[in-house]
């Protein structure tokens, strides 16, 4: 049976996989296909569920633990890791959003010179 540092060890290694691969995908994903780009956050996703499972776990000691928890050698470092991890996936969100927005504007731009192009241009009949 796993031990509480266990857990908190595994799922520290867990995080750091996952901030590994966010800040990679962050960092390079004005240059990747929408393709990869979605597997990337399917990938992401996969990641985010197995570490939900082990953070439930944690959660449950914690509550049962009481304040003893905070005497756990690995609960400091818990705590910077899921904000370092909560901040690269901010960061990806916001970098997709930004990708939207411009992708957007780009399409309202066809859209408008569309409508300024005559349909039937008579100089060429």
């Amino acid at each position: 049976m796993k031990t509480t540092d266990d857990l908190f060890l595994e799922s520290i290694d867990q995080y750091r996989a996952l901030i590994a691969d966010a800040s990679e995908f962050s960092k390079n994903i004005s240059n990747l296909s929408p393709e990869e780009i979605l597997h990337r956050c399917e990938n992401l996703q996969k990641q985010q569920n197995k570490q939900i499972k082990i953070d439930r776990f944690i959660i449950e000691i914690m509550l049962d633990s009481g304040p003893q928890i905070l005497d756990t050698p690995y609960i400091g470092e818990y705590q910077q890791i899921l904000d370092k991890a909560m901040q690269a996936c901010d960061e990806i969100t916001l970098k997709t959003k930004e990708i939207r927005t411009t992708l957007q504007t780009e399409i309202q731009k066809l859209h408008q010179s569309r409508k300024t192009i005559p349909a039937n241009n008579s100089n060429y009949s």
